[in-house]
C-alpha cells in the first residue's frame, strides 16, 4: 500500500523528469529482464534491462536487495539502475 501511495504521489509530478527511487525488499521472482520485489509496503515490479548484468546475474527468490532506479514512463514499475544484494535468507524458501 505504501509503495502504491509513493508511486501515486510521483504521478502528479512532471512526466518528463525521471523520479529517482530506492526500494529495499526481498526478491519474489526473477524472469529474464523482470523482477518482483516484496517491500514493507507491497510488491513492486522492477525492470532489469538498465541494471548491470553482473549485479542481476544469479538473483534468487528470498534474497534481500536494495534497488536504485527511477519510475518507469508507464508508472507501473521501477527501472533498476543499480542492485545491491544484502543477503540470502535460506529459511524463507521460495516465493509463491
Amino acid at each position: 500500500m505504501l509503495v502504491f501511495a509513493v508511486l501515486l504521489m510521483l504521478a502528479v509530478t512532471s512526466l518528463h523528469a525521471q523520479e529517482r527511487v530506492r526500494i529495499d525488499g526481498q526478491v519474489q521472482w526473477v524472469a529474464g529482464t523482470r523482477m518482483q520485489v516484496m517491500t514493507g509496503g507491497g510488491s513492486v515490479a522492477v525492470d532489469l534491462r538498465q541494471a548491470d548484468q553482473a549485479a542481476r546475474r544469479g538473483l534468487r527468490p528470498a534474497e534481500r536487495v536494495i534497488v536504485d532506479g527511477f519510475v518507469a514512463e508507464d508508472r507501473r514499475s521501477i527501472v533498476a539502475r543499480e542492485i545491491w544484494r544484502i543477503g540470502y535468507d535460506q529459511s524463507a524458501g521460495q516465493a509463491p
